[in-house]
């Protein structure tokens, strides 16, 4: 039985593609069965805290020498490290906003990504990932098209950061374009036509 964590980072709230678009991965693997919890965390109406003065610090502790007032600090990003790390499958929806991912979203990985946490340094000073065997799907909704050739910014940044810092490798983008395109229509059945499901996570 496998654990879902689902994050919604749109401001669009039910208008939102993005969310759509995940929310229809999301029907996808309840259809499959074999799913035990559903974890929903919407970045928009319970936005992660930015980084300030005093809570920066915190993240570049040792977690040997987190305190009480690091504990207090990172209360929000110790809640989502639990999340991620009890979730099986992660699916994430963000619309494109200026070639890069919602703003909600930055803040949820910058407060999720932290060494000693998510990764770790081996003895020959490389850094190891403590999240590997999870599965990442991406629901990607832009208003215009990208151009043939053209690099798939949001799919590369966030592969990269799950890769690298978290260890987890297995990242599959769907997107949905052109949605301000006159006359759209989402069609998300032909998007997840080729939709790959988890069929062993070890």
């Amino acid at each position: 039985m496998k654990n879902i964590l689902h994050i919604i980072s749109s401001a669009r709230g039910e208008q939102s593609y993005s969310s759509q678009l995940s929310s229809a991965i999301l029907e996808k693997l309840l259809q499959q069965g074999n799913i035990n919890t559903v974890t929903v965390r919407d970045l928009v109406k319970d936005a992660p805290p930015y980084a300030d003065e005093m809570s920066i610090h915190e993240f570049y502790k040792h977690p040997e020498l987190y305190d009480e007032q690091s504990r207090q600090l990172l209360s929000y990003a110790n809640l989502i490290v639990d999340e991620v790390r009890k979730a099986d499958i992660i699916i994430i929806g963000t619309p494109v906003f200026n070639l890069g991912i919602s703003t909600p979203l930055k803040a949820w990985l910058d407060q999720l990504i932290r060494a000693g946490i998510t990764y770790v340094f081996d003895e020959q000073g490389n850094r190891v990932g403590r999240f590997t065997g999870k599965k990442v799907y991406l629901a990607v909704a832009s208003g215009g098209r990208r151009t043939e050739g053209a690099p798939d910014y949001i799919s590369a940044y966030l592969r990269d950061v799950f890769r690298s810092y978290a260890g987890i490798t297995d990242v599959e983008t769907y997107h949905i374009e052109g949605t301000m395109e006159n006359g759209f229509t989402a069609d998300y059945e032909s998007v997840l036509k080729d939709f790959n499901p988890v069929n062993d996570i070890s």
